[in-house]
């Protein structure tokens, strides 16, 4: 009968051979060293016929494994054996994955983290996880150094690549939740704000547009700039409006947004528009034909306006 261990199978031969040789039941194998005087293995009356096992047997055990007898002796029967060394696998493997001493060898946490790296899938180089801005999160709002870092951390301490791309996700879904939440209460603060701004014009009886022309010119003569994202956001404050517009009534500006001599916007559109392009004293004209001027646009769209107003107006008979 062949068994599970091969110590095991010699020690359930046949008692009938065993007889044969001199082993039977009343024959003591310790003191029987045979033809040359060697001493019997230890297996040659470790285990009965009915499987119960013989702890004197391990007094003969080879001298390097001897030490393991007092372990082995509480083990009755080869059943309780065979379960025994199979729990102490199980153990072992679960000893293997526990948390390793501060004081570890080096070598030992690289042959750790060898483990646990072939287990989880990781990486060789932290780059390879492929962390990187997703086309719906602005480039302003991401940070690539830190995601970096975070690869590094990970590929360092064996993370597995699934488990980084969801906390990647959990990261991002929150970052779009915030900007979303951003954009909402930015929207709601600058129209308040802007309903605010027309309130007060139509208080004072001034256009939104001619109001508009005053607040850009009165932050330029306040030394603001117009094209800077975070100049304009701080126009789009009501009170930085006003105080704008009305520091260009203040110093004269008004009279470049309606026009010298009185003119204004009144008057034929055909001779406006032409007085704008022609005349090199009207206030328009610079800015209408210098492009980088901070009032083109502004110039432009007037004389535009008189253009087409000039020309759909009715020829005279």
């Amino acid at each position: 009968m062949r068994t599970f261990f091969p110590l095991m199978e010699a020690a359930v031969a046949d008692p009938a051979a065993d007889a044969a040789a001199g082993g039977g039941k009343g024959a003591d194998p310790a003191a029987d060293k045979g033809g040359g005087g060697a001493i019997q293995p230890f297996h040659s009356d470790w285990m009965k016929a009915d499987g119960t096992l013989n702890p004197a047997a391990y007094e003969r055990l080879p001298e390097d494994i001897r030490y393991m007898k007092d372990g082995l002796g509480k083990y009755k029967t080869a059943e309780e054996l065979v379960r025994g060394m199979a729990y102490a696998q199980t153990l072992a493997g679960k000893k293997g994955l526990m948390p390793l001493p501060d004081n570890a060898p080096v070598e030992v946490r690289a042959e750790r983290k060898a483990i646990l790296d072939s287990i989880n899938g990781v990486p060789k180089e932290a780059k390879d996880y492929g962390i990187a801005r997703p086309p719906e999160v602005p480039e302003q709002q991401w940070n690539q150094p830190l995601a970096d870092n975070f690869a590094k951390w990970a590929q360092e301490n064996s993370v597995s690549p699934a488990a980084v791309k969801k906390l990647t996700a959990i990261q991002i879904d929150a970052m779009k939740g915030q900007l979303a939440e951003q954009a909402k209460y930015e929207h709601t603060f600058y129209e308040n704000h802007q309903k605010a701004f027309e309130a007060q014009l139509r208080t004072e009886n001034i256009p939104l547009d001619r109001a508009t022309a005053l607040v850009e010119r009165g932050a330029i003569s306040l030394g603001l700039d117009v094209a800077k994202p975070e100049h304009a956001t701080l126009l789009k404050n009501s009170a930085v409006r006003l105080m704008a517009m009305r520091h260009a009534i203040a110093t004269g500006e008004d009279s470049f947004v309606q026009g010298e001599a009185g003119k204004g916007d009144a008057g034929d559109p055909m001779t406006l528009a032409q007085d704008a392009t022609h005349n090199k004293a009207n206030p328009l004209y610079e800015p209408l034909h210098d492009s980088s001027h901070p009032q083109h646009k502004m110039a432009a769209a007037k004389v535009e306006g008189w253009w087409r107003q000039a020309a759909a107006k009715p020829a005279k008979r």
